[in-house]
């Protein structure tokens, strides 16, 4: 998000559907990409769900970028005003909703967490996987450099599944370290995901800190869907995702940049198997008190 044309391309979205979408009793507008709608479509009623802190991608790519911060600050102003004028407003995480109450909007958190579903059996050789939108690719850069402090004999393979902006570039990372058995998946669906599951013995989901979600509340969906299967997942300590992830025991956090540790964590884990405190039961009646309170 944040370029030119990917700016043009929502515009010309919002555009078609409030040309295509008469009078409606309620406005669900998924993440700021749709929140300007809530000006131009009549409803009865507008939810704001907010999945992710949207202005925060567009310094992704260069977070040091002077324009690449003054379209992030623009993008995030333009949210929170247009955010005010919603009836309701949910997000993805507790933390996303602390956020927004310093800036005085009250929301309900709603996490992307899955049903329960059956532990499944782990596969005999420790097996790490990567489900999801493939954006960063210091991501990778940090789990091989991990995996290259375990012995060989010992060295976990690696299943990674979904597409994204980086994909071709994790691919190269990927040739160039054929020493490491790392398997591309394409983009799957939803009732996939149990057979994928089974292939894998945990989930690998840590970012570079710099994506300011990261530090202000995102919470992996990966972390909570290997959970409902009993596959522990590693993520970022000392943010939102792994005070989670601990607290809940769904797995391990490592320190940003410690592949001795990673490495030493993906060891341990092996052979390992976790159970959610919580699963998509409390999100749903969370989600219907909000859909009652807006009384349509």
């Amino acid at each position: 998000g944040g370029t030119l044309s990917t700016i043009r391309g929502l515009q010309k979205f919002r555009k078609s559907v409030a040309g295509a979408i008469g009078k409606v009793d309620l406005l669900h507008c998924h993440d700021a990409d749709t929140l300007p709608l809530i000006r131009t479509i009549d409803a009865k009623r507008t939810l704001f769900d907010m999945h992710d802190l949207q202005h925060t991608w567009a310094r992704m790519s260069n977070p040091k970028s002077i324009i690449r911060k003054l379209i992030s600050k623009r993008m995030k102003n333009a949210m929170l005003s247009t955010a005010k004028s919603a009836d309701s407003v949910i997000t993805s995480s507790e933390y996303f909703s602390t956020w927004l109450s310093g800036y005085g909007i009250e929301s309900t958190p709603i996490e992307n967490r899955i049903s329960a579903q059956e532990t499944l059996a782990l596969p005999e050789s420790p097996v790490i996987g990567y489900f999801g939108k493939i954006r960063e690719v210091a991501t990778f850069e940090l789990l091989i450099e991990a995996l290259y402090q375990i012995d060989s004999n010992q060295r976990p393979s690696v299943v990674i599944a979904g597409d994204g902006v980086n994909l071709d570039k994790v691919r190269n990372l990927a040739r160039k370290n054929s020493d490491i058995n790392i398997e591309f998946l394409p983009s799957y669906l939803h009732s996939e995901l149990p057979l994928m599951m089974k292939r894998i013995s945990m989930m690998f989901a840590m970012y570079p800190p710099e994506r300011g979600n990261i530090t202000e509340g995102a919470l992996p969906s990966k972390m909570f869907e290997a959970a409902a299967y009993g596959r522990p997942c590693i993520v970022n300590r000392n943010v939102p995702m792994g005070n989670v992830c601990e607290s809940e025991s769904l797995g391990r956090a490592i320190d940003w940049g410690d592949a001795q540790g990673l490495a030493e964590t993906i060891t341990d884990l092996h052979g390992s198997t976790v159970t959610p405190l919580h699963d998509s039961s409390r999100e749903r009646e969370r989600f219907i008190e909000v859909i009652n309170r807006l009384k349509i």
